[in-house]
């Protein structure tokens, strides 16, 4: 038995792998019979995965011609075709051009509008090379608004932001002298001939005061009417400006601790003046601009009020003990001039202990005031409110002693993400002269995840999209811009999509900067942008 075991057994192990080959043969054919396409299934998931693994498409951009030192145009624009929410603001600003706002918009800023729309719309990444673009209808615009766009003498591309950002204010008939006017407290502002005037009483003010968000932009508004109808009305546009921020300022007395009011102004970018020095970081400008500052030349209001009470009270001892002097001619004319004068100064010097208790800042016509020695006080600026789109100037213009200007090389380092927290305020205000008008003392921020979600809810996060650089002196030299393009945000056509909020966050996505001089354009590293620290304008969007 052994031996038919031992000369069978090849034959044997043949049968049980031939078993054993159609047991696994029937259990996939069971398993496919029960699961159905699971396999493909799975294989269509594995594709997906690898294809969402995928290097982003390769985009190119377009360049410029430059039609006679227009190199501070060119900047600006590649610049700005970087911001989502600029995109999305002109596409408003056109749509509102073409059916609301016909009427009461200016010509020459309508056709700017439109003509800053089509040269940003073809500003946007590319799938393939495409030739440089002429931005010869814009200049022209341009120029019948301010002739020196077209003049072919060197310009300044700060300079041309703001005009093109007081353009597109115009457009929305939003102006900047008063927070009414500005759209943060109403969205509909009369055109000339208008019979509607909002009123707000003191309580509703201070509401509006803290309720200032853009939820105001979706209330209703009214409806448009034809110029020149006895009751013509402008209908507001219902989309905010995106570079609209706010600032506040307050002014306090060390002397005697009266704060004046914190008095808010809208802007739309930043001025920093970084000092002579070798480096330094965009955080530490900032710090600056909103250090507290003393003067040593300012009037204090309620000093001023007190010297002048303590005048009056003096004047009146003086003429009551002088009246008082004169005994039983209490009926002479000077008697009578003395009670007149004495009546007057009481009742000036009971305005001026009800304006000192309640309002100092109240007018006190018919008071000749009593201007104190100058006395040392404190100011200090703060935003207030964080604009979608923060422009920073970095004014780099130093006078020299000879009376000559010169320009500032200090390097001044950024980051891609810039959180300007230790830099707003809160919803404490102190009026301390020594402290500042709200949180803390401004310090450079901490990069860490959790201090980025948190300023990420406060809307104080921003990410570094786009920066114009100058080379040469001066007073003369060439403008040139680094932007960013989010390749997760290319369409399959080039075309640049907005980015989706729902999915947005600190986290740096996949991008890729450019250089971009007049139509020269090249892909740049990231150290190559972050190491170059002589920006002139740096472009943020919130995050």
């Amino acid at each position: 038995m052994s031996t038919y075991l031992f000369t069978d057994r090849p034959r044997s192990l043949a049968l049980v792998a031939s078993v054993s080959v159609v047991s696994l043969l029937a259990l996939g054919f069971l398993a496919a019979s029960m699961g159905g396409d699971g396999s493909k299934s799975d294989k269509k998931a594995s594709r997906k995965r690898k294809s969402n693994k995928k290097r982003p498409q390769k985009v190119f951009m377009r360049g410029l011609y430059n039609l006679g030192n227009t190199c501070f145009m060119n900047s600006t624009l590649q610049s700005l075709s970087s911001l989502d929410s600029f995109n999305e603001y002109i596409d408003n600003c056109v749509e509102f051009v073409k059916h609301d706002g016909q009427a009461a918009i200016d010509p020459v800023d309508a056709a700017i509008v439109m003509q800053l729309k089509k040269a940003i719309s073809q500003l946007g990444p590319q799938s393939h090379k495409v030739p440089a673009l002429s931005p010869r209808d814009l200049v022209n615009s341009l120029s019948r608004r301010v002739q020196w766009v077209s003049s072919k003498n060197e310009q300044d591309a700060h300079e041309l932001f703001q005009m093109i950002s007081s353009t597109l204010n115009a457009t929305r008939r939003e102006m900047d002298a008063s927070l009414f006017d500005s759209g943060f407290l109403s969205r509909s502002t009369p055109i000339e001939g208008s019979v509607y005037s909002p009123k707000i009483n003191t309580a509703d003010s201070a509401l509006i005061h803290a309720e200032c968000d853009e939820d105001i932009a979706k209330k209703p508004v009214l409806s448009p009417s034809r110029r020149g109808s006895s009751v013509a009305s402008f209908r507001m546009p219902p989309f905010s400006n995106p570079f609209l921020g706010m600032t506040a300022s307050r002014t306090a007395c060390v002397k005697c601790g009266y704060t004046a009011v914190i008095r808010h102004f809208t802007f739309d970018n930043l001025t920093l003046t970084p000092p002579m020095t070798r480096r330094m970081t965009i955080e530490e400008c900032l710090s600056i601009y909103t250090v507290i500052n003393q003067l040593h030349d300012f009037k204090c209001r309620n000093c001023t009020l007190s010297a002048t009470l303590t005048h009056f009270r003096q004047t009146l001892g003086q003429q009551e003990t002088e009246l008082a002097d004169l005994g039983s001619s209490t009926s002479s004319k000077k008697a009578q001039r003395l009670r007149a004068s004495i009546k007057t100064l009481q009742a000036n010097k009971t305005r001026l202990e009800n304006a000192l208790a309640d309002s100092p800042e109240d007018d006190l016509k018919g008071i000749d005031l009593v201007s104190p020695p100058p006395g040392v006080s404190t100011t200090q600026i703060m935003i207030a409110r964080t604009p979608k789109i923060l422009v920073l100037h970095l004014s780099r213009s130093i006078f020299l002693p000879s009376g000559d200007t010169a320009k500032n090389p200090v390097h001044v380092s950024v980051k891609p993400l810039l959180d300007i927290s230790p830099f707003t305020t809160t919803g404490h205000i102190s009026k301390s002269a020594s402290k500042p008008i709200s949180g803390s003392e401004a310090s450079s921020s901490n990069y860490g995840t959790a201090s980025l979600a948190e300023a990420k809810r406060m809307n104080c996060l921003y990410r570094l999209c786009a920066m114009v650089f100058h080379t040469g002196t001066h007073n003369s030299g060439h403008f040139y811009a680094y932007r960013r393009v989010s390749l997760n945000n290319s369409d399959e056509d080039g075309s640049h999509s907005t980015t989706d909020p729902a999915r947005d966050s600190f986290e740096d996505d996949a991008a890729q900067w450019f250089m971009i001089s007049d139509i020269e354009s090249k892909e740049v590293s990231e150290s190559t942008v972050f190491s170059s620290g002589h920006a002139y304008l740096l472009f943020y969007e919130r995050v």
